[in-house]
């Protein structure tokens, strides 16, 4: 299986290139044990602060995610989620991620995850966000002229 799974990130993105739907958005995503719902989104993330669910995030993240938006949420192809809206005091809310995250995006490459990762999963890779994007500002001080970008 791993000497595929290079094989099959080059097809995704190939298929991304040529504008097709990702695996994800085309309904290819392997079943889960208990799928995310969005209604559970109207939540507060129950991990919130939770290092050790910060690092489960993060390794999820790296699973699902890192392809598009590259490591540590940096962005890539897809856009940064550690500054700005997405980070500390911005626009978009916890549960705001947990929906796009769960439905995707619908016009865009940003699939859904509903299926393929639990609501608690969800919320993972959420704190892995959070946390990495309050690591980022105290990095670099006050806000940059980048913070308004997403």
């Amino acid at each position: 299986m791993r000497r595929s799974l290079p094989k099959l990130s080059a097809l995704v993105a190939a298929g991304w290139m040529l504008g097709l739907p990702s695996p994800h958005a085309a309904g290819l995503d392997p079943p889960a044990a208990t799928p995310a719902s969005t209604a559970t989104a109207d939540l507060r993330n129950p991990f919130f602060g939770d290092h050790a669910a910060a690092e489960k995030g993060e390794e999820l993240f790296g699973r699902n995610c890192q392809q598009c938006h590259n490591s540590r949420g940096k962005g890539g192809k897809a856009p940064q989620l550690v500054r700005g809206a997405w980070g500390p005091g911005g626009a978009n809310s916890d549960a705001f991620m947990y929906r796009t995250i769960a439905a995707g995006r619908p016009g865009t490459p940003m699939g859904a995850f509903g299926s393929s990762l639990s609501g608690d999963e969800i919320w993972q890779v959420i704190t892995f966000l959070r946390e990495e994007a309050r690591r980022v500002k105290a990095a670099t001080g006050s806000a940059g002229d980048d913070d308004h970008l997403w």
